[in-house]
Formats: structure tokens, sequence, C-alpha cells
């Protein structure tokens, strides 16, 4: 039986039924045990005592940045706020302020951020940042960096001068703490070189360039090098978006309005040149604010654009990130027409070949081109914010079992109900082959490329966000958490479950959600739910019983179980990294 009664802060749900634990809740506690081993085994072999990797003496990379460092320990925070052990964020830290340290002595970082180097590399890289406030909101040292790092990009660093106020755009492609890089050598592009001749060209028309090969001939790849440095260097492109979230981290620390309007001011920014452009984002804009001023006039061309290296869906990743942002920020979702209306587009010229539909990945002087099977996971990552029908029924008209957060949001619309068991089997089994990999190592550091710790991460935490807190992947293109609930210890005053607690969520739409509680210790758990990673969404009723407010609490008997009926206003507060005041006290 459920009893709701007033607590001084927070009400309280007493869960007092006994239920025999379901196969999720075992896998999911099973799962979060190993994840807390797998995360020690990996930071153990790979890092040494003082945060640093264990890695090459030198490392000379160009403009390449330290994002494959950072990004390979991104799940050591969010597996601790979501229950796990409270020594993985410990390490997290740790690792981020050696890495910082060991990439300033081998040149790519100054000033404790990168140097120089796109937004696609940086977001990637950054992701790993954002999870810190959720862990620890009162961490004076990455509470002052998420500010310096912000101020980098909205034209108050003079040091850092990536953003043009006056026409609010980006000044350049490459940016960082040593501000825009408004011209390329081949010096910057070593060794990325090697990795681009799996590409296309940049350009189809640079002199004595045919071939991809280009890339490793001394004599063409430097025409390579120059052509791009003419016509993209300079000026705003769409990869810029995903700085969005870097601003929004500053705002969640601070509640500072000049971080959120800054957000908003600049999607906009890219929403009107848009709209000029007939629904299509160009992906190049000069330094004047004039689309296509480098590119003879294309609104096509740019880097990390509609032609090159991958096409469109790489604008379509950075508007949605930016779009989830803003939206969290505001409450408003009209920031989602700027990808929908990208999606759009591509969706229009679609065609079906040899019975199949197919939509373009590129455009440039051929038209639109590189057909191939069209994603869903835009459509879905979407509607989990806006809960659209516009985009539902492209899930539907797609139906996409094999891309993940689609298949999940299948389940939430009541479509596979064997999901959650699936989806957690699968991840043990990969966590347990991921540990065996590293126990495995015997490598020389000298020879590993910088990828080597993103290949044998073990944390396969995305499930556990779905299954627990209603939360999408977070997009590793530069995305930080969103999700429709958070759950602290009371306890232990710590975020996460509770030792032995699982939870389910089962259903969302716009307004309620639908979740499971499940004890599987045989001691009493104090459970604290929040309404949002940030405490951005509001509480109505749990179980027909008004709440009002932010949080509530379950308290739970050994192997209790309670499902929750939860009525809710949306992105109705301003968000937050700070915890409760059940929590901080």
């Amino acid at each position: 039986m459920t009893i709701l009664a007033m607590a001084l802060i927070a009400p309280v749900i007493t869960a007092s039924e006994r239920v025999t634990p379901p196969a999720w809740a075992t896998l999911q506690r099973e799962l979060i045990a190993l994840l807390d081993r797998a995360g020690e085994l990996f930071v153990d072999t790979y890092a040494r005592p003082d945060g640093t990797l264990r890695w090459k003496e030198r490392y000379e990379g160009g403009m390449n940045s330290s994002d494959d460092a950072y990004e390979a320990f991104r799940s050591l925070s969010i597996h601790y706020i979501l229950g796990g052990s409270r020594r993985l964020d410990a390490h997290h830290r740790r690792l981020w302020n050696g890495i910082t340290r060991q990439f300033t002595r081998y040149g790519q970082i100054w000033r404790e951020f990168d140097s120089n180097w796109d937004w696609m590399h940086h977001g990637e890289g950054y992701t790993s940042f954002y999870s810190f406030g959720l862990a620890r909101p009162d961490d004076a040292l990455f509470r002052d960096r998420a500010m310096r790092f912000a101020r980098m990009y909205t034209g108050d660093d003079p040091e850092a001068p990536n953003y043009d106020r006056e026409r609010n755009q980006m000044r350049a492609v490459m940016t960082g703490s040593r501000g825009p890089k408004m011209a390329w050598t081949t010096r910057d592009w070593i060794p990325t070189n090697a990795n681009l001749a799996y590409y296309q060209l940049p350009f189809d028309d640079i002199p004595g360039v045919d071939s991809p090969v280009g890339w490793i001939n001394d004599r063409t790849f430097a025409a390579i090098v120059q052509t791009m440095s003419d016509r993209m260097a300079r000026g705003d492109v769409p990869i810029n978006l995903t700085a969005t979230p870097l601003v929004a981290n500053a705002f969640l620390y601070t509640g500072d309005a000049r971080y959120r309007d800054w957000v908003t001011r600049y999607v906009e920014g890219w929403m009107e040149r848009t709209r000029a452009n007939g629904g299509i984002t160009p992906d190049n804009v000069g330094e004047t604010g004039k689309a296509g001023e480098h590119m003879g006039g294309h609104w096509w061309g740019g880097y990390y654009g509609w032609k090159w290296p991958r096409g469109g869906i790489d604008i379509v990743r950075a508007e949605i990130t930016a779009a989830k942002t803003a939206h969290m920020l505001t409450g408003d979702a009209r920031w989602f027409d700027l990808p929908r209306s990208q999606l759009d587009a591509i969706r229009k010229q679609g065609r079906e070949e040899a019975g199949k539909w197919k939509t373009p990945a590129r455009h440039d002087a051929r038209g639109w081109h590189r057909y191939g099977a069209e994603a869903a996971y835009p459509y879905a990552w979407m509607w989990l914010h806006t809960f659209d029908e516009r985009e539902w029924r492209e899930i539907e008209r797609l139906g996409a079992r094999n891309e993940a957060d689609v298949a999940w949001v299948r389940f939430l619309g009541g479509l596979d109900a064997g999901y959650p068991e699936q989806a957690l089997r699968r991840d043990i089994e990969r966590a347990l082959a991921d540990t065996e990999r590293i126990r495995g190592e015997h490598g020389d550091p000298e020879t590993w490329v910088d990828s080597k710790w993103a290949d044998m991460n073990p944390m396969a935490v995305d499930n556990l966000l779905r299954l627990t807190m209603g939360a999408p992947q977070i997009d590793l293109r530069g995305e930080m958490l969103h999700a429709r609930l958070r759950y602290f210890d009371l306890a232990n005053k710590r975020p996460g479950l509770p030792a032995g607690v699982a939870a389910l969520v089962s259903r969302m739409s716009r307004e309620e959600a639908a979740v499971e509680l499940v004890n599987t210790s045989p001691a009493r758990r104090r459970v604290l739910v929040q309404a949002g990673a940030y405490g951005e969404h509001r509480f109505e009723t749990v179980n027909g019983v008004r709440v009002d407010g932010k949080t509530f609490e379950v308290a739970m008997a050994p192997g209790a179980g309670v499902k929750l009926a939860i009525r809710m206003k949306t992105w109705a507060n301003a968000p937050a990294f700070a915890w409760p005041e059940e929590v901080r006290h």
C-alpha cells in the first residue's frame, strides 16, 4: 500500500508492500556493481596515480586536441550520479586535472582549455566536463573553470576573442583558449591528414588534386590545406552551435542570465540565417555575416557542412544539441524548428531505390547526392523533448528498431515490453568482455594512438540512463545530460539510487511519467526523486495526490516495490546544478 504524508520539505511516499524483484531490477543492480569494478580496473590500467595517462612522453599533434583523452572517461561521474561508486567521480576529477597538465605539456592545451580545434572535437572532449556539476556542484575548481571556459565564447575574454558580439557569430572554425585561428598550415593538419585520406576531398577544384590520396602527398597536401584555409577557416559554421552546452554549463553553476541570453541569441542567429536561406541552414558564413562569402556565394561547402566530410547529419546533430540546450534554459520548444527544417529539407529529396526509401547525405554543385537509409534517431531525440506528433509520425514511419534510442522510444510507446531486460543483459555481456580485454592489456603506450582509451572504455551507462532517469543517450558530439527524473540517496546525502534500489521509467509524455522502484536489498532505503536532472521540471501529482514541487521522497521497506504515476509540468523551472535542500542538510 502506498501512503502519502507531508514531510518538513518534500512529500513522502511510503512503499511497504514486498515484491518479487523483476528480472530487470536484479540485472540493473548487477550492471551497476559490475561497472563499479570495471571503472576501477579501467582507471588503474591506463592512468598513473597523478591522473596523467600512461602514454607517450612526447606528442605533437598540430591542432589535434585532447578530446579523445577527456572523452574516454566521460562516464565515470555519470555512473556516480546514477548510484555507482563515489570513487569513480573522484577518479574522473583526478584524471581531468592530470590530462589537462599532460596535454599542456604536449602543447595542445593552454589556460586549461584546448588552444585551437573545431567544435566537433571540442564537443567530444567537453562532454566529459558537463557531468562534474551534477556530481559535485560545490567543487569550486570546476565551477571556476566552467565560467572561464564560457567567457572564451561569450566575447568576455580578451585573450580568446572567438565570438563577434556585433554580428552574433563565431569568428572562425578553429577556436579555443588562444582565440580564433584565421589561417591554417600543413603543420596544423598533421597527423590528421592520414585519416582524411579515407574521406572525399573538401573541394573538387583544387589545382593538381583529383583524389583523396592527395592528403598523404607532400605537394598536394599543401595545396589542399591552402585551399581549405582560404575558403573555410574564417567565419562561422553550424558545428559551432555545439558551444552552447559549454555556456549553459556556466549558467547551471551560477544562474547568471547572461549565459542563458548568449545561448538563446546565438541559436536565434542561426535560425535567422536559416530562414533567409529558404529553410536550409547555410554551412558557411563569412566574417561580415554573409553566407557563402568565401565559397563563391554558395550556401554549401563549409567545414563539417553539407558537402564535407560527412554531410548534413553533422549540421542536424549540432542543431539538435543547441535546441535541447536552449529548450532546457527557456522551456520554449520553438528552438527545435531549426533541426526540424533541415530534416524536412532532406526528407523532401528522398526517393526509392530498389524498393527502399533513401535520402541524401550531401549537397554541392551536383545537387543532392550520396543517398542512403534515412536515420530515425534524430526524430527520437527531438520527440523526447517536444513530444510532438510530427516527430512521432516519423519514428513510426521509419520503425528503425536497431537504433538504440529509437528502440527505447518504442518501448516507452508500449511496443517492446522486453526491451529493458534485453538491453541490460547486452550491457552486462559487453562490460564483462571489455574488462577481459583490459585485463589482457600488454601493449606499449608509446605505440598507442589517441583513441586508445575511448576504444577500451567499459562504462556502458546509456541504458542505465534511459531506464532509470528517462534520459536519452548523451550525444558524444558535445551534449549534456537531459533527463526526466533524478534520484538522491537521502541517508548518505549523495546523488544516485541507494544501494539495492532499481528504477524503471516505463512511460513518458509531455505531462506524465511512469516509474517503478524496487528495493532489492534487505535494508530500508530513502529515495529522493527530483523532477529533471537540474530541477527544471515540477511535479504536480504522484498517484493522484498533489505534490506541487521539484521533489518527493519514497521511503522503501526491505524488498518493497512501488509503481508511481506522475503528472508534471515539464521545463517549468530555471535549471541548476544545486542539489535539493533535503540532500544538502
